[in-house]
């Protein structure tokens, strides 16, 4: 009688999925086809949803009912988070220059863009929605979490998507509202990074998993106060009256 052969051991999931907390529902799609990472069909794979599932992860990341992952089913996208981050850009410069020229024509001031505002959202939404989660990746990866790259990619990105409407909103000329907004803003999406981040971190040492996650939370701050104080730190009113050098003063 022959004895029935040893099963072979199945790996282990890697990747934000490796939590049975976090399982995926479905299994990332197969790819059919192998290309080299210098081709353009290699990132592909990477853009290929359709707008309901973008705005189906959108919404996922604003309103977390469900795990992200199962939002995702397993097959993280660069997209979505390509035209948030680009979004939230257009919609900051937009609204700063909106409030710029009611300024401008509340002190009967002449208005002119100001291009630095443009350029300066680029380099921080880009370097957060980018360059914050891949430096997050390779901590995570130095000490063995196994983490996702594509994955992280897509929580940093898809966590933008509340800085949308908190910009659109953040033109209202009164400062408590603002902070309010900027509160919202920065709560929602920093719990959608940590809710989502936890079970990378939770496999490394328990020191070193607090130092990431303060890592984590100080970019996530930094980033609030640089939307607060370079976009949303309106002053709409009238200017003094200037007294001119030839003009004596009233008594």
């Amino acid at each position: 009688m022959s004895t029935p052969a040893a099963s072979t051991p199945q790996p282990q999931p890697t990747g934000f999925g490796a939590s049975s907390i976090f399982q995926p529902a479905t299994q990332p799609r197969e790819q059919n086809e192998n290309h080299p990472i210098w081709s353009l069909a290699y990132y592909a794979k990477f853009f290929d949803v359709d707008t309901s599932q973008v705005m189906e992860r959108c919404f996922a990341s604003v309103i977390p009912k469900d795990n992200f992952l199962d939002v995702m089913g397993g097959s993280p996208d660069l997209y979505g988070p390509f035209w948030i981050a680009t979004t939230v850009i257009f919609v900051l410069f937009v609204t700063s220059s909106v409030v710029d020229s009611i300024n401008a024509y509340i002190n009967k001031t002449t208005y002119s863009y100001d291009i630095f505002h443009l350029s300066f959202a680029f380099g921080a939404i880009y370097s957060y929605a980018f360059l914050v989660p891949l430096m997050v990746w390779g901590a995570t990866k130095y000490f063995g979490c196994q983490p996702d790259l594509l994955e992280m990619l897509a929580l940093y990105g898809y966590a933008l998507t509340i800085w949308i409407p908190v910009s659109v909103l953040s033109v209202i000329p009164i400062e408590l509202a603002r902070w309010i907004l900027l509160g919202i803003g920065a709560g929602f999406s920093g719990v959608f990074l940590i809710r989502n981040m936890y079970p990378v971190l939770s496999r490394a040492e328990a020191q070193i998993a607090k130092i990431i996650l303060i890592l984590v939370i100080l970019f996530h701050g930094v980033l609030a106060l640089i939307l607060k104080y370079k976009f949303f730190a309106y002053n709409v009113g009238a200017a003094p009256p200037s007294t001119s050098p030839d003009t004596p003063p009233s008594s």
